[in-house]
């Protein structure tokens, strides 16, 4: 709506725009789209700090960026096979075996083991390219879908610390 891709929506979000200033029921027709984002959380308690360098935003306390994957041959997003609660997400191409519709525990919490390269496809890169996901790299995701913390090798002992430390800050 803001910003209008054909000549026809400018024209009826002009009208729109000047229709609202006066009457009250133009208002609801104007759509300003989404023009916020997530807050990030980077000084936050409940992040695990980097052991090792990373590319990209997808630093611990940041919402997860979504990109397209395709999970038993159909076309989706990441964001959307991403569990409810905890979830850790291993670039594994193959390197990351026995793995694939496992969890790790910690205390209560359980959180299922996404694997790209098998359990999810990452067909345009974008997964890859925005979590700077070498093979191994390993995202601990909050049930908010902010990074909680992120390491370049699966460590199931990390992860549980991880999920223990978020769980002591709630």
């Amino acid at each position: 709506f803001i910003t209008p891709k054909s000549r026809a929506s400018q024209l009826l979000r002009d009208a729109t725009l000047q229709l609202a200033e006066h009457a009250s029921f133009a208002r609801k027709l104007v759509n300003s789209g989404r023009l916020s984002t997530p807050t990030p959380y980077l000084d936050s308690a409940l992040n695990t700090p980097d052991e090792s360098v990373f590319a990209g935003n997808m630093a611990p306390g940041t919402n997860c960026a979504d990109a397209p994957v395709q999970a038993d041959g159909r076309a989706g997003w990441l964001l959307n096979h991403l569990p409810k609660g905890f979830s850790v997400l291993v670039f594994d191409a193959g390197g990351a075996p026995g793995l694939g519709g496992q969890s790790v525990r910690a205390g209560a919490i359980e959180a299922p083991v996404l694997r790209v390269g098998s359990d999810l496809a990452d067909p345009e890169g974008l997964l890859e390219l925005r979590y700077d996901g070498q093979p191994g790299t390993t995202y601990l995701v909050r049930p908010d879908q902010h990074v909680a913390a992120r390491w370049r090798a699966f460590d199931r002992d990390k992860i549980q610390a991880a999920i223990a430390r978020c769980c002591a800050h709630r």
